[in-house]
C-alpha cells in the first residue's frame, strides 16, 4: 500500500486565525481568493459552515390587463417549432398522459375550467406525484380571474429532473395562491420545455421577452443554456432565476440573472475540504465532461481548492470523448490516486454509474449535485456507499424548513430533492418581488434591494450583487435505507462536527 502523503497536521485541527477581527483584516488585505476561501472554509466547516458564504461572491404594468390572446398562452402567437413546448394546461408536454389528465387538458383548451378541475382531481387521485397535472389544476382554478404570469423552463431531456423542478413550481404556486396570491392576483404558471438545447432555449427566451404578460422566468436547467440566454433576457429586462445552474461564470454575467443555488465554488470547496482536511487524502483523479459548462466549472474549482490546500490532481479524464473504461480507473490507481472526483453532466450520468460500479467501493468517490439522482442509487446499489456529494439542500438537514418538508411529503406522497426546493424558492422569490409593483422593473428593483430577505424552503434567501445566493452547500453520503425505494439513501453528513 502506498504511504499516505504528509499533511501539516496542525492545519487539520484549528483554523489559521484567532478571531473574527483578524479574519476580517485578512479578508481586506488578501487578494488571493483561494487563500481567503481556505480561511473561511476552515472556520465554516469547523465552527459553522455559514461563514463560507462571505467568501464568494421604466415602469409599464404588464400584469393583468393584457389580452391573453396576444401572449404565449395562445398557440397562434408562438413560432411553429415552439408550440409543442409551451403550455399553461391546454396541451400535455410529457408523454402518455392518463385519460383523466387528457380530459382536463381538453377542458382547459375549451375554457371549461370547472370540468378541467374535476378531471385533474381524478388524474391526481391516481397519480399524486404528477406536477404537470397539479400546475394545470392550479391554473384551471384561476380561470378568467386576475392573474400574474410567470414561465418555468425545464429541460425535458432527463424527464426526472424536469418533474423535480416542476414539483417545486407547483407547490410554490399552490402555497402562493391559497394565501391570497400577489396583491390579490393569483399566480399563473406557464410550463416551457427547452430540451436542454441552446438553439431552442434562445428561441424560447426571445418569445418570452416579447410577451408583456410574462413577468419573470424560472430556469433554465443547464449552465450552458443559462449562459447563452442571459443576454436575451437582459435585453428584454426580464428577470430570470435559475434554480439549478451552478457554473461560476454565471456570477455577475447579467443584472437580470439570479440563482437560488450556490455556485460551483461552494460545492468544490466543501468537497476539497472533506478530501484534504477530513479524510487527509492527497491525490485526486477527476472525471468530467468538457462539453458541459457546469462540469468544467466544478472540475476547475475543485482542482484549484485541492491545489491551494496542498493536494494534487494526478489525472483528468474527459468522459465526453470516449466514455469510461476500466483501464482508465486502473491508470488512476497507478498514478497514486486516493480519491475519485466525478464532475458529471446530465449527459454523462451513465458513465458516472460505470465509474462507481467499477470502483466497487475501493476508493472514496466525490461528486457534485448532478449525481444526486435516485436512478444512480438503483444502478449502483452497494457501490454507491463510496459516494460523498455536495448539494444545495437536503430535507433532513438541520436548517431545512420543516413545514416545507411536511407539506411536500403530503402533496407528493414522498421525499423531494434539492431541485424541488430550489425551484420552490425561485417561484417564491418572484412572487414576493412582485408584491406592490407587479412589473418587470418592480421585480428587479425588489430583488436588488438590500431589504430583500425571504424565508424559503432551504433557508433565508437574499442575493449578492452578482445575483448569487448567500448560501453554502451541504455534504451527503449514501447509506442503506428505505426512503428512496432503491435500498440506499442520501443522508446529510457534517464531517467537522
Amino acid at each position: 500500500m502506498t504511504e499516505k502523503p504528509y499533511i501539516e497536521t496542525n492545519l487539520l485541527k484549528k483554523p489559521p486565525f484567532k478571531s473574527l477581527e483578524q479574519l476580517s483584516t485578512m479578508a481586506q488585505d488578501n487578494n488571493n481568493r483561494f487563500a481567503l476561501y481556505a480561511t473561511l472554509l476552515a472556520l465554516g466547516l469547523v465552527g459553522g459552515i455559514s461563514l463560507l458564504l462571505w467568501a464568494i461572491t421604466s415602469r409599464v404594468d404588464r400584469s393583468v390587463q393584457v389580452d391573453p390572446s396576444g401572449s404565449v398562452l395562445s398557440d397562434e402567437n408562438l413560432p411553429q417549432a415552439l408550440r409543442s413546448r409551451v403550455s399553461a394546461g391546454e396541451k400535455a408536454l410529457f408523454d402518455r398522459p392518463s385519460a383523466e389528465k387528457t380530459q382536463g387538458i381538453e377542458a382547459i383548451a375549451q375554457n371549461n375550467y370547472a370540468d378541467a378541475i374535476t378531471a385533474f382531481n381524478a388524474s391526481l387521485a391516481k397519480d399524486p406525484n404528477d406536477p404537470e397535472a397539479f400546475i394545470y389544476r392550479n391554473n384551471a382554478r384561476i380561470g378568467d380571474k386576475k392573474a400574474r404570469t410567470i414561465a418555468v423552463v425545464v429541460p425535458s431531456e432527463g424527464i426526472g429532473v424536469s418533474l423535480e423542478m416542476l414539483r417545486g413550481a407547483a407547490q410554490a404556486q399552490y402555497d402562493i395562491n391559497r394565501n391570497g396570491g400577489i396583491d390579490g392576483a393569483l399566480l399563473r404558471v406557464v410550463i416551457v420545455k427547452d430540451e436542454n438545447d441552446v438553439d431552442v432555449a434562445e428561441a424560447i427566451s426571445q418569445t418570452l421577452i416579447s410577451d408583456e404578460m410574462v413577468l419573470g422566468v424560472v430556469g433554465h436547467y443547464s449552465s450552458d443554456v443559462t449562459l447563452e440566454t442571459a443576454p436575451i433576457y437582459a435585453q428584454g429586462k426580464l428577470v430570470t432565476i435559475s434554480p439549478v445552474s451552478t457554473a461560476v461564470d454565471l456570477s455577475g454575467i447579467s443584472p437580470y440573472l439570479y440563482r437560488t443555488v450556490p455556485s460551483d465554488s461552494f460545492s468544490a470547496a466543501a468537497l476539497a475540504a472533506y478530501m484534504v482536511y477530513y479524510r487527509e487524502d492527497r491525490n485526486a483523479a477527476i472525471f468530467f465532461d468538457s462539453t458541459s459548462e457546469a462540469s468544467r466549472s466544478l472540475k476547475a474549482e475543485f482542482a484549484s481548492f485541492v491545489s491551494a490546500w496542498g493536494g494534487d490532481i494526478v489525472a483528468e479524464y474527459d468522459l465526453s470523448v470516449s466514455g469510461f473504461s476500466r483501464d482508465v480507473l486502473l491508470k488512476a490507481e497507478q498514478d497514486s490516486a486516493d480519491t475519485l472526483m466525478i464532475a458529471s453532466s446530465l449527459n454523462t450520468l451513465d458513465a458516472a454509474v460505470d465509474i462507481i460500479n467499477a470502483n466497487a467501493g475501493m476508493l472514496p468517490v466525490l461528486g457534485g449535485d448532478e449525481l444526486y439522482n435516485r436512478t444512480l442509487l438503483v444502478e449502483t446499489r452497494a457501490n454507491s456507499q463510496a459516494l460523498t456529494l455536495s448539494v444545495p439542500w437536503h430535507l433532513l438537514s438541520r436548517d431545512t424548513d420543516a413545514e416545507f418538508v411536511r407539506s411536500s411529503q403530503d402533496l407528493w406522497k414522498g421525499d423531494v430533492s434539492w431541485r424541488t426546493a430550489s425551484t420552490y424558492d425561485a417561484v417564491l422569490a418572484i412572487a414576493t418581488g412582485l408584491q406592490g409593483d407587479a412589473t418587470r422593473e418592480g421585480l428587479k428593483a425588489a430583488l436588488d434591494s438590500e431589504d430583500f430577505n425571504l424565508d424559503t424552503a432551504s433557508g433565508p434567501l437574499s442575493f449578492l450583487p452578482s445575483g448569487d445566493r448567500r448560501q453554502v452547500d451541504r455534504l451527503v453520503k449514501v447509506e442503506a435505507g428505505t426512503r428512496s425505494g432503491a435500498g440506499y439513501d442520501f443522508i446529510p453528513f457534517t464531517p467537522f462536527e
